[in-house]
């Protein structure tokens, strides 16, 4: 890790806690009371599902933690004291931040990283008092990493406040999770969401609602979706549903998304999760036509449903590691349209 201080992009350099949705700011208010009343725990695990917002809470939090200013029961991070001024810019001295490096080992955080950062955490506090470290995602690093943290995280230098955040907090070795204190984060009503998209990301109710649908609810993911894709994918999706399910290719379709397995594998799950809520009864939410929706509930077995959406899963997780595109695609829609073959075909084939 390079002495000089990083600044991703997931530090932000805004102007203070406003940077945060309201679902978050909760939970920074009751992190940074626990801080004032000296039972704020060293080691900070922040869990939570992918696109709630985890990582900007680690981001804010490390700023608060940092800001000289709020001493009277201001806000914090205040967004005017040196402190925050120096977070903002990404040179605070006694903030560090560790993310698995571009192009990297297979996207691995690696021992030297965190033996630099160990260093930089036994070093005196050049401002405020407190040395900062924000591991995000943390379930990258690596066994030797993981092994090279164990130490700082039983045994902290004073002063010294570790936060790490993940989605997958099983990735991680017990002996990590049992250092920290886990918080986890809940998704926010689905109201919520609407409201915060909508104002966010200037998007209409509807498109808003397709949007957090298509990411399972998390707010931030449906913004990424709206603001790096549109729901153009949405709707390319929808025709290839319909092909599908009347029996087309699965590997010719795959040709769409091989650049963009991951977005096609958290739509696919979605729409999974969606029609097997339709089928136990839960009301229509919009995320597909509902005579499409119908047609896929009629055709379609829950327990293959059910299955599928595992699987589905199991193939996001693979790719956290770098995969071909393509194959990732075609083995999504493989099985997908095996969930969507009518009840019965099956059977009637291997008749």
């Amino acid at each position: 890790m390079s002495e000089a201080p990083e600044h991703p992009d997931w530090v932000p350099p805004g102007q203070g806690r406003g940077q945060l949705p309201p679902w978050l700011l909760p939970e920074l208010d009751r992190l940074l009371a626990l801080h004032d009343q000296g039972r704020l725990h060293h080691a900070l695990l922040l869990t939570g599902r992918t696109g709630l917002g985890k990582r900007l809470l680690a981001g804010v939090l490390a700023r608060a933690l940092l800001c000289q200013g709020g001493e009277e029961g201001g806000q914090r991070p205040c967004g005017e004291c040196r402190g925050c001024r120096l977070t903002g810019g990404g040179a605070h001295p006694d903030l560090r931040t560790l993310s698995p490096s571009r192009g990297g080992e297979r996207g691995e955080i690696v021992v030297d990283s965190v033996r630099g950062l160990v260093d930089f955490l036994h070093l005196s506090a050049q401002l405020s008092g407190s040395r900062v470290a924000v591991i995000v995602p943390c379930d990258r690093l690596n066994r030797a990493a993981a092994n090279s943290l164990l130490k700082t995280l039983e045994e902290p230098p004073a002063g010294v406040f570790l936060i790490l955040a993940t989605g997958r907090p099983g990735r991680l070795p017990p002996t990590v999770r049992s250092r920290c204190t886990v918080r986890g984060l809940s998704p926010p009503p689905w109201g919520t969401a609407r409201q915060w998209l909508i104002e966010r990301a200037a998007a209409g109710a509807e498109r808003a609602d397709k949007a957090l649908a298509l990411a399972g609810g998390m707010p931030l993911a449906a913004e990424r979706i709206l603001r790096e894709q549109g729901l153009e994918g949405y709707e390319a999706l929808l025709q290839q549903l319909h092909r599908l399910s009347a029996g087309g290719d699965p590997v010719k379709e795959a040709e769409t998304w091989e650049r963009a397995p991951e977005a096609l594998a958290d739509a696919v799950s979605a729409i999974l999760a969606d029609l097997l809520r339709q089928r136990h009864g839960a009301p229509d939410r919009g995320l597909l036509p509902s005579t499409l929706a119908q047609q896929l509930i009629r055709q379609a077995s829950p327990e293959s449903l059910h299955q599928t959406f595992l699987r589905i899963g199991e193939h996001r997780r693979s790719l956290e590691q770098p995969l071909n595109g393509r194959l990732a695609a075609e083995a999504i829609l493989l099985d997908l349209a095996a969930a969507l073959r009518p009840v019965g075909h099956s059977a009637a084939r291997q008749a």
